[in-house]
This record gives structure tokens, C-alpha cells and sequence, in this order.
């Protein structure tokens, strides 16, 4: 049994026409699916304190996203599984019930999409994510780059839009109605379209 905290990167098999298919054009499949491979590179890092996991999608093509995670990941001080469930929703939820059974407190998911996010948010989610509370990440396209959940809370984010504009703001309607106190990060960039990626590079 765990008991150390547990940070979650969900990602997708850097596969061309299966993942950033927004960015295509300008960028060709094969470009972007390059591109997410550089992503999953750089923002793949073992957390200090945590347990550090990537849950890989679709299942079967595990080795083909771990061809692309840092050296000696997974492996010590990393593990990778694949994600279950329907939808992302479904599959953020499992992976939450997967490790509080396991005995980790609390359970962090950070997107892929960031590579520019910074690890203290990231520590400072873990930090804040006390028993009745949902802490969010908030992204700049109304979604969010960050959830943290203390123990499961099974119909929290089911059934949810993905890819939504008002997904952050679903969720909080969803965590107010489970009595969930909402502590908010600072807002940070993803890179879903090529303008978002121009963007990131002006920020630099």
C-alpha cells in the first residue's frame, strides 16, 4: 500500500493523424505527431515527494509513447499504464479510483499539452489538494491543464464535453453540487491549435 502522493501524465501515442490533428495544416500529421513526441519529452518529469506515473492512450500502443518519454522511463522512479474507460472523462475518473485504492493521497493529472507549465504548480496542487477539495488548473481555452482529487468522487466528470470551451466551468457547477471546494491555479496556455503554438513560442 502507498502513501505518498500520486502526479499523473495523461498522454496519447505520438501516432500522425491521432494526436494535434488541430495543428494540420499549417503542419503536416507526420509534424505534429513529431511535435507532441518533443512535448512528451520535455514535460515528463519524475515529481519530488510523489509517485510519478504516465497513463498512456490507447493501451496498445504503450510502446510506441514510451519510445518517446525521457531516458529511464518508465523504470525507476516512473511507471506507465494505460488508461481504461470510454472517454477521457471516464478514463480520468479511473485512474483516480485506481491509485486512492491503491492508498495514494492525493491523485494530480496534468495534461501533455503544456510543455511551457512550470513544476511547481504542479507541486503546489499536491500541497492544496486536501480531503474535500478539487483543485483545477485552468487552461486558456476554458478547459484545464491540471485536476487534483484527494479520493475518488465518481460522477464528477462524467459525461462531460471534451475539447469543450466551458468544460472548467462545468466542472466547478459539478464540484459545488458534490460539495467540493474549488481551489483554482493560476491560468497557463496549452497548445491545441498553431496559434496556440505561435503563442507559446512568443511567450518564451
Amino acid at each position: 500500500m502507498h502513501t505518498e502522493p500520486a502526479v499523473v501524465y495523461f498522454a496519447k501515442a505520438p501516432v500522425p493523424g491521432q494526436v494535434k490533428t488541430r495543428l494540420c495544416p499549417p503542419l503536416t500529421p507526420e509534424e505534429a505527431a513529431a511535435l507532441y513526441g518533443a512535448f512528451l519529452h520535455r514535460v515528463v518529469v519524475p515529481i519530488p515527494g510523489a509517485r510519478t506515473l504516465v497513463y498512456g492512450w490507447p493501451s496498445e500502443r504503450l510502446e510506441h509513447l514510451a519510445a518517446y518519454l525521457p531516458e529511464g522511463f518508465p523504470g525507476v522512479g516512473g511507471e506507465l499504464r494505460g488508461q481504461q474507460g470510454q472517454d477521457l472523462w471516464q478514463r480520468m475518473e479511473h485512474c483516480i479510483a485506481e491509485l486512492c485504492a491503491e492508498g495514494h493521497r492525493p491523485v494530480v493529472i496534468r495534461n501533455t499539452d503544456s510543455p511551457e507549465l512550470e513544476v511547481e504548480l504542479v507541486l503546489r496542487a499536491v500541497r492544496e489538494c486536501g480531503e474535500g477539495k478539487l483543485v483545477l488548473g485552468p487552461d486558456s481555452g476554458g478547459g484545464y491543464y491540471l485536476l487534483g482529487l484527494a479520493k475518488p468522487c465518481a460522477g464528477l466528470l462524467t459525461g462531460l464535453e471534451e475539447g469543450s470551451s466551458t468544460v472548467l466551468a462545468a466542472t466547478v457547477r459539478r464540484a459545488e453540487k458534490f460539495g467540493l471546494e474549488v481551489v483554482m491555479l493560476p491560468e497557463r496556455g496549452d497548445v491545441d491549435t498553431f496559434e496556440d503554438l505561435i503563442e507559446m513560442w512568443r511567450g518564451r
